[in-house]
C-alpha cells in the first residue's frame, strides 16, 4: 500500500508539476507576423498588450502556409489560433508557444510598409 501510495504521488507531483510552468492550451484572435530581420515569428493577441512567439518548427510550418516568402516581409495573418504556452504568463514579455491549429486565416499587407 505505501508503494501504490508513493506511486500515486509521484504521478500527482508529474501532472501538478508541469502544469504549474505554463497554461492550458487556449484559442485566441490574433495577428501573426514574421520579422525578417531576425527572423522573429511573433502573434499578437488582438485587443490586448500581449505577444507570443513560436517555438518549435511545425508551429512555423503552419503559420508559413499562410505567409510566404519574400511577401512575408509585407504581410499579417490574422486568424484564430489555439496556442499551448510553453512557460508561464510574465506580464510585460513575449510568452513563448506552440501553435496546435490556425481557423479563419486571413491574410492582409501591413500597414507602413
Amino acid at each position: 500500500m505505501n508503494r501504490v501510495s508513493m506511486l500515486i504521488g509521484l504521478a500527482l507531483l508529474t501532472v501538478f508539476g508541469q502544469s504549474s510552468f505554463a497554461e492550458a492550451c487556449r484559442e485566441i484572435h490574433g495577428r501573426a507576423i514574421l520579422y525578417s530581420g531576425d527572423a522573429f515569428l511573433e502573434i499578437w493577441h488582438v485587443g490586448t498588450h500581449h505577444t507570443f512567439f513560436v517555438v518549435d518548427e511545425e508551429s512555423s510550418e503552419l503559420i508559413f502556409r499562410y505567409l510566404h516568402y519574400p511577401k512575408s516581409d509585407n504581410q499579417a495573418l490574422f486568424a484564430d489560433f489555439t496556442i499551448c504556452p510553453t512557460e508561464r504568463y510574465k506580464q510585460g514579455a513575449s510568452q513563448p508557444v506552440i501553435v496546435k491549429r490556425i481557423r479563419n486565416a486571413h491574410v492582409v499587407a501591413r500597414r507602413g510598409k
